[in-house]
């Protein structure tokens, strides 16, 4: 029988694996064969253990899990000054958990910890930062909020007092009208003031690794496809515009442009300069000339054919002028100044896209390591090691042969192929990093550990 204290564990699952239910068979709701085995061996080692999945959206989502983090540490919060609770998090529920333990100032409550334990299975730990423009500029909105609250309320307690004093008649507008103000002005209200906490909440974040006595217990494989793929997604050189991409590309523009700049010169110099042409005709009209008399006057004509001949004569110095102006406007001088800017903003929107970066903060320096808690990285090896990377490697067989006909026979709809091989690519048995929990060494090393933060927690 269990001696010790009883525990409560608090499951977090990851990106994309959410539920409705608290019970059910995956591996962080109650009742599943991880959760089931869990309570035995800690069981064995002397403790009764109560398991509390906690559920978020799942969404790759910076925001989102910035909501999970919210509601784990306000139900951490909710326990009182019961037991601390112990987290076994997976994927981007360790980043969840990791948020949480942050507002939960996780190692620096002596004597009214909330959190027992941190332990990550499979996390890519994102660096946040939020730039400084935004940090200053979210403190002055948080300010700005705060005296608007205080305005609302001076005003508020004004109007009842006219009111109560005076009556509704006094108060300038109709009493329904003032009403539906104030209601439109207080929801208003509520939505600045939530916002401007959940900006000051991310603007606080420790921008650097805290010295305190706790840490996470991070459990990985050395080939975890999710924490790779991020890795890699972060180191590659994105480069959508090569240095003078924005000249060379300028060269076909400079040539349309310059070509129909002698264009326009022909139709000009052909209305002036031919006999009879349009603009002849109107001189003649301009003047009230017979075709004799325009013939005689030197002036009239001869200023017309001149201009018409210096079209002709012009336009090879015209063509050469727009080209060299277009290819420095919209070639050399983009080159110099905004192919960088371009090519990083393409390339933070894309890794963007990756990380689930949703908002103003800046996500990066993916790692199997917490940026803000100390952390004990344990890189799973030898036996299991073995077995998490060959199943991965039986599975990835097994869907390569149930697809190969369909992506290799004339006449078949190979899109349908690729979008079912890529769906069931990413399904729970198909990943090293999915079949953790299917392990009976994992969740030793979870037991083990949760066992031991108790035991020490007693002493």
């Amino acid at each position: 029988m269990p001696e010790g204290k009883p525990l409560t564990i608090i499951t977090v699952h990851g990106t994309g694996d959410t539920a409705t239910d608290l019970d059910g068979t995956k591996w962080f709701q109650r009742g599943s064969v991880f959760t089931e085995k869990l309570r035995a061996k800690l069981a064995e080692r002397g403790y009764e253990a109560e398991i509390v999945p906690h559920l978020w959206s799942g969404a790759n989502s910076a925001r989102a899990r910035e909501n999970g983090a919210d509601k784990l540490a306000d139900r951490l919060r909710r326990r009182g000054r019961g037991s601390p609770a112990h987290i076994v998090a997976h994927s981007h529920g360790g980043n969840v958990a990791n948020e949480a333990a942050e507002h939960m100032r996780w190692g620096k409550r002596a004597g009214k910890e909330r959190i027992a334990s941190l332990t990550t299975v499979g996390t890519p730990f994102f660096k946040s930062a939020t730039g400084v423009a935004e940090r200053y500029a979210g403190l002055a909105f948080l300010a700005i909020t705060i005296l608007c609250a205080v305005m609302f309320v001076l005003l508020a307690l004004m109007i009842a007092i006219v009111a109560a004093t005076e009556g509704t008649s006094d108060l300038g507008l109709p009493l329904p009208l003032v009403l539906l103000f104030s209601a439109i002005a207080a929801i208003s209200l509520y939505f600045m003031l939530r916002l401007a906490f959940a900006g000051y909440r991310r603007i606080t974040r420790p921008s650097r690794r805290l010295e305190v006595d706790q840490q996470i217990h991070a459990l990985y494989h050395p080939n975890d496809e999710a924490i790779a793929f991020l890795q890699k997604v972060e180191a590659l050189p994105i480069q959508p515009f090569p240095a003078g991409s924005f000249f060379r590309q300028s060269r076909g523009g400079a040539i349309v442009w310059g070509v129909r700049a002698v264009l326009l010169l022909a139709v000009i110099g052909i209305l002036l300069f031919w006999p009879g042409g349009v603009a002849q005709g109107t001189l003649k009209f301009l003047y009230g000339l017979t075709g004799e008399e325009f013939g005689a006057a030197d002036n009239t004509y001869g200023s017309a054919a001149a201009i018409g001949f210096a079209a002709f004569a012009f336009m090879p110095a015209a063509f050469s002028i727009v080209y060299v102006l277009y290819r420095l406007l919209f070639g050399l001088i983009p080159d110099w100044l905004t192919r960088p800017a371009a090519n990083n903003a393409i390339a933070n929107a894309l890794k963007g896209m990756a990380f689930g970066r949703d908002g103003d903060q800046r996500l990066s320096n993916v790692s199997t390591a917490s940026h803000t808690f100390p952390t004990h990285e344990a890189t799973l090896t030898g036996a299991i090691a073995d077995r998490l990377q060959a199943n991965a490697a039986k599975a990835a067989g097994s869907l390569i042969e149930k697809y190969r006909w369909s992506l290799f026979t004339v006449g078949s709809d190979t899109n349908a192929a690729l979008s079912n091989l890529a769906t069931d690519a990413m399904t729970w048995d198909s990943l090293i990093h999915t079949t953790y929990f299917d392990h009976d060494e994992t969740i030793d090393l979870i037991a083990d550990h949760i066992a031991d933060r108790a035991r020490a927690a007693e002493a």
